[in-house]
């Protein structure tokens, strides 16, 4: 039998409850490895030093939008390194081609009851993964 991977995720969200969820959640239910930051900065420092295998960003963070923070670790225009994932309560509709354009690889909408959502975001989570090559895997 072959040992899985754990998937190492930073996550970026301002909110300390809906960040406490969702490692609560990614950690317990889903086998994942989380880091959490509360700024685009903050996110930046922790890639310094670390190496994750997808970030997951939250659309409005205080320091800038998590659309920015893609741009800013996508500056080729071309796919990401590491698969970024935007959490948000706005409408999709008029972000998602800049956010698409700016490296977000995948969406999941908060919506009114944001932690109902926590087996979605595993989901994509595992589906983005399953496109990129874990580091340390040949592709």
């Amino acid at each position: 039998m072959v040992a899985m991977t754990v998937p190492e995720v930073l996550l970026v969200e301002d909110s300390e409850f809906m960040s406490m969820r969702i490692i609560e959640t990614l950690e317990d239910s889903h086998n994942m490895s989380l880091t959490a930051v509360g700024t685009a900065a903050e996110a930046r420092d922790s890639l310094i030093d670390n190496t994750f295998d997808c970030i997951v960003v939250n659309y409005e963070l205080p320091d800038e939008t998590g659309v920015e923070l893609a741009d800013s670790l996508n500056p080729s225009g071309r796919e990401p390194v590491v698969p970024i994932i935007l959490l948000t309560g706005r409408e999709l509709e008029p972000i998602a081609a800049d956010a698409i354009e700016k490296g977000v690889t995948e969406f999941v909408y908060k919506g009114d009851h944001a932690t109902a959502n926590m087996d979605v975001l595993a989901n994509r989570i595992r589906v983005v993964l399953k496109t990129h090559s874990l580091p340390g895997e040949s592709n």
